[in-house]
């Protein structure tokens, strides 16, 4: 056929069947695999447009992402995936094509990470692709919905949740809503900021100049008086207490409030 003839059937059908037999057509699956059109199939893929022969670079990012989610299951809500290299599609042989991520020992680390891809053609390894990629991961971190007052004590009422983008899988916000309910503010904290633990304290019970009760134990033996507390605590901190009646100042660990107990 002379070349005229090629360039007006290739406008007639859309594609063209080379010497090698091979069309131009490519039927794409699920992310990971692929079969490529060959002489006399007429592939195209399901919107109807010929589809090209080549692993691009957006379907090795669909692959590593869904490994790395995997992998990160208990850890992130989703993984963001950008391939820098290869920047080009890569050309496969014709056949039923597969790729997947090799798995190599469990890495946490975020940002610029290196991958390799093995790429199977009719079940056979074709090439392994080294493979250059960005990686982020979000979490849901736990927020408040209200501002919240240093030593104000949050309540579940308070809470709300909020996709952040984390620059490493070791990071320092809450996800957990149970370790923030009933704890108080260490510092003032505006609505929709993500949590971290250093935000958050134990509530304190007893204020400074409280008149508290003393609890002296020692074996089976209890003895009670009152007195008047030197400085605010929370459960299970120690803090001194004026007896009442002597005005002897006494170290007395927080029970619950009003309540202190010291051993003797």
């Amino acid at each position: 056929m002379s070349r005229p003839s090629v360039f007006f059937a290739f406008l007639l059908i859309g594609s063209i069947v080379w010497a090698d037999g091979v069309s131009s057509a490519e039927i794409l699956s699920e992310p990971g695999h692929a079969v490529i059109g060959v002489s006399g199939t007429g592939a195209r893929s399901a919107g109807g447009r010929s589809a090209h022969r080549a692993v691009t670079p957006e379907e090795i990012a669909k692959s590593i992402q869904s490994y790395l989610e995997k992998e990160w299951a208990r850890t992130v809500k989703e993984v963001q995936v950008s391939v820098l290299e290869p920047s080009d599609p890569v050309g496969v042989p014709p056949g039923n094509v597969e790729w997947r991520v090799i798995p190599v020992r469990p890495e946490e680390r975020l940002g610029r990470r290196h991958f390799q891809v093995a790429v199977t053609v009719n079940g056979k390894v074709w090439r392994t692709l080294e493979v250059a990629a960005d990686v982020a991961a979000m979490i849901d971190a736990v927020a408040l919905n209200r501002f919240v007052k240093p030593d104000e004590i949050i309540e579940e009422a308070d809470l709300k949740s909020v996709r952040v983008r984390v620059m490493q899988l070791a990071h320092p916000f809450v996800v957990d809503p149970d370790q923030v309910i009933r704890k108080s503010a260490a510092r003032p904290l505006p609505a929709d900021t993500p949590l971290r633990a250093a935000f958050l304290k134990a509530p304190v019970v007893i204020k400074k100049g409280d008149r508290v009760l003393i609890e002296a134990k020692r074996g089976g033996l209890s003895v009670h008086a009152y007195g008047v507390t030197k400085s605010s605590g929370y459960v299970g901190q120690t803090i001194m207490v004026a007896n009442a009646d002597s005005g002897r100042e006494l170290r007395a660990k927080v029970i619950a409030p009003g309540l202190v107990q010291v051993e003797f």
